[in-house]
């Protein structure tokens, strides 16, 4: 039967999920350069624009800082519960 045996593709999908974020951020990133030096760009962009918007509106700016924050303590909240739950 074609289901009872194993895959080559099986063993490298274990060895990938037994890969750390970090690790799996490096092995990406060694894939495919340019989309991470695209990550980077929109990176900066996104820094620049909010540097741009403080000096013009900071109120706005303002709230738009706090709700970056806030979406990543409950980003990073969410990893850490996800991480002990699951291990």
């Amino acid at each position: 039967m074609a289901g009872s045996e194993p895959s080559a593709d099986d063993d490298r999908d274990d060895a990938f999920a037994a890969l750390t974020l970090k690790e799996r951020i490096a092995v990406a990133t060694a894939q495919d350069p340019s989309k991470a030096i695209v990550v980077i760009l929109l990176g900066l962009f996104a820094l620049t624009f909010l540097v741009a918007l403080s000096l013009v509106y900071p109120t706005v700016a303002g709230f738009f800082l706090l709700g970056t924050l806030l979406l990543t303590v409950l980003a990073v909240g969410g990893y850490l519960i996800l991480t002990r739950l699951g291990g």
